[in-house]
């Protein structure tokens, strides 16, 4: 089930349930047990040359190591898995615009039963649909006789079901059942052709998410990404079963610190297993661990608002008229928590008053005026610099000839 939590993070830290302590207590102990065998191997069954020998070896994993892209591999994974996730939820189908849009267009008691028909049909659609793809849902109803003993289904759908010969799957006809009602409506005169585009409409949306979730159930992610990180994952930390290993030869012991305890490592099965094992319970969220989706729940939610909706929600109208305050009181709570009102980007940005003044027809032409004004000015400026630059020159010039004479 999903594990919903808003403790402070020391308590946080503390809850077992979808946590990453169960998540991988049982491969961190794993490792600890062939940890410490092999450093006993090293301790007690190596002479000094031996474990100068196996000293290289730690050395050799230590690189060796080195060259797995774990958090690339990892990260990549982790990233599509929740990614997919998240979007097989959005595919979870809702009655609720469906049962809405039938509520406005069969109003009034002449048509409660083919609104609560309706919403009986959207709930067996949901039983069979969601029977194909979670484990909790065929539980609940591991044969099409069970749906009939929870009143899902008559004894007469129950014969049209399984008459009915459909290789690829039938967990569409309850959607077609509601198609072909409203379609009955429609000849009785009771909607028109506006009311049953609308109505269409919401069925369509509902049914498109159940084709979804068998396309997620069908595609899975490729076989072979699955197990190149699974390989990358485990392969590193047998590795470092090796390359973790304390020095114990008098050479390494007499220069480093030699540690008993894998501590480093522990971080890192925490950090790096977690990871995976989130990317696995992920992959498929409607089996039965701690943190995939309660589609049994959900299709009791959706039964019981359906049928709300289809019966005494139906026509229920308040009476109108009653006036509204502009502005809704506080409780003492929760005027002290003080909301800061959003403003634009732009809300300080000033002008001057000479800034903000308008600009008035004759003032562009007094403007346009002064300019060309500028243009002569500018361009007489520009005469006289060149004049007086060409006087320069040929005055240069005679100087120069006279040198040379």
């Amino acid at each position: 089930m999903t594990i919903s939590y808003d403790e402070e993070f020391s308590s946080l830290m503390l809850r077992w349930r979808g946590s990453i302590w169960k998540a991988v207590l049982k491969d961190l102990i794993g490792f600890y047990i062939a940890y410490y065998i092999v450093l006993a191997f090293q301790w007690y069954l190596l002479d000094e040359k031996g474990k100068e020998y196996f000293t290289g070896w730690i050395m050799w994993c230590e690189i060796g190591a080195q060259y797995i892209p774990l958090s690339f591999l990892l990260g990549f994974f982790v990233s599509l898995i929740v990614a997919r996730w998240w979007e097989q939820f959005n595919c979870i189908s809702w009655p609720d615009k469906m049962m809405i849009m039938v509520s406005a267009c069969l109003p009034g008691n002449e048509n409660l039963v083919v609104r609560q028909t309706i919403a009986r049909w959207s709930s067996l659609q949901a039983a069979i649909a969601w029977s194909g793809v979670s484990v909790k849902t065929l539980k609940r109803f591991p044969t099409e006789r069970h749906m009939v003993a929870s009143k899902l289904m008559t004894e007469e759908e129950y014969d049209l079901y399984m008459n009915t010969d459909a290789p690829h799957g039938k967990w569409f006809i309850p959607i077609l059942w509601i198609v072909n009602l409203i379609k009955k409506q429609k000849q009785k005169g009771i909607i028109d052709s506006v009311q049953m585009d609308m109505l269409l409409k919401q069925v369509y949306s509902y049914r498109d998410g159940f084709a979804m979730l068998f396309v997620y159930d069908w595609i899975k992610i490729p076989l072979v990404y699955t197990q190149v990180v699974a390989i990358a994952t485990y392969g590193y930390f047998f590795i470092c079963l090796i390359g973790r290993q304390p020095k114990l030869d008098q050479r390494s012991m007499e220069k480093e610190i030699t540690i008993l305890f894998p501590i480093f490592t522990t971080f890192q099965m925490l950090f790096y297993l977690g990871w995976l094992k989130v990317g696995q319970y992920l992959m498929n969220p409607f089996g039965e661990d701690d943190d995939d989706f309660e589609l049994n729940y959900v299709l009791d939610r959706n039964t019981a608002i359906a049928h709300m909706m289809a019966s005494e929600l139906s026509d229920q109208l308040p009476s109108i008229g009653a006036p509204m305050v502009p502005a809704v009181p506080h409780t003492r709570a929760s005027f002290k928590i003080q909301d800061v009102i959003p403003k634009s980007h732009l809300a300080g940005f000033k002008l001057s008053e000479a800034e903000m003044k308008l600009i008035k027809p004759e003032d562009l032409e007094e403007h346009e005026r002064l300019l060309e004004e500028t243009k002569v000015t500018n361009r007489q400026r520009l005469g006289t610099l060149v004049r007086a630059i060409e006087k320069k020159s040929r005055t240069n010039a005679t100087i120069n000839e006279d040198d040379e004479e």
